[in-house]
Parts: C-alpha cells; structure tokens; sequence
C-alpha cells in the first residue's frame, strides 16, 4: 500500500502558505506579534510533515523496486531520482529555516538564561546569529521562495510520474526543461 500521497499533500499546503507569509511583506501585518509565531508554527508542522513524506517516499520507491506500480513515463527512474533529490533539498531548506525559528522562539521564551545556566552560553549565542540571519534579514524571502521553487518542482515530478507529462501543460513545460528529449 503506497501512503506516499497520503501524507505529501498537507506538508506541501503548509510550506507554501508558510512561503507566501514570507513573500508578501507588508508592515502592518509583519508588525503584528502573532505574526513570528504563526510562521514558525506553519514552518515547523509542515516541516515535520515533510520529514514523513520523505520517510514514506522511501517506501513508495521501494514498491516502485519490486513492480507494484505502473508508470506513466519511459524515464521513471530518472525522473524519480531528481524527484527525490528536489524532495530532500525542500526538507533541508524549509528544515533549517524552521530550526531558525524555534531558536528565535525558545530566545524569545527566556531560553538564554537556562543556557547559560546549562554551559551553553557560547553555542547557544552563535545559534541564535546564524537563526537571526537566516530568519531576521532578507535572506529568508531568498529561502523561502526557493523553497518554494523547489517543493513545485518535487511536486510536480511527482504528477509527472503518475500521471505524465500531459497531465499539467504547466509542468510540462518544466519536465521538458529538465529532461529534454
């Protein structure tokens, strides 16, 4: 039984609403206090998610070893490779923007003081400057929209490879960039 698809779809739908709250920067609404914590919380659940689908995916493939599944293209493994590796690279992405947030969280928290208590004042301070950049600069809309980018083109290799490349002429646009004939 593939629960591949099962548990991509509600990841996805969470990092693309986390990548769009990214995105569209207006200051009245990145002013607001709730505005850092409803980010994180998309980020990190959607992250979360994004780990049980590679877990899943890994198992999809391994169904796809044994011949459990027809496809629906000629190049499946090599499309399924890329389709992979863009997979991982979303989860490392979107993985070290979400570890960003929950260092700024746990700083906003008053976690510093417990670290310095526990003898990580030093590790604990360079933490907290790399989650500042990573989350507090104009580096995270460049995060964020890659991440973007790439949990679209994981996506759609996946209908690619389900469905073929005339399912979506968006994507098949795409796949004919990345695999040309």
């Amino acid at each position: 039984m593939n629960l591949h698809p099962v548990f991509v779809h509600f990841p996805v739908a969470l990092l693309t609403v986390y990548a769009l709250m990214e995105l569209v920067r207006f200051k009245k609404v990145m002013s607001q206090p709730y505005w850092f914590y409803l980010k994180a919380v998309f980020l990190t659940i959607g992250g979360l998610g994004a780990l049980l689908a590679l877990y899943t995916g890994d198992m999809a493939r391994s169904a796809v070893r044994q011949g459990d599944f027809v496809v629906a293209i000629n190049n499946f493994k090599q499309v399924l490779n890329v389709h992979e590796n863009f997979a991982h690279l979303s989860v490392a992405i979107f993985g070290l923007l979400a570890a960003s947030y929950l260092f700024l969280w746990l700083q906003r928290e008053n976690f510093s003081a417990f670290a310095e208590k526990i003898n990580l004042g030093a590790l604990w301070k360079l933490l907290l400057k790399f989650a500042r950049f990573f989350v507090e600069t104009r580096f995270v809309i460049f995060m964020a929209l890659a991440g973007l980018i790439c949990i679209t083109i994981t996506g759609g290799l996946g209908g690619v490879m389900v469905y073929g490349t005339s399912a979506d002429p968006f994507f098949g646009i795409i796949y004919h960039l990345l695999f040309p004939s």
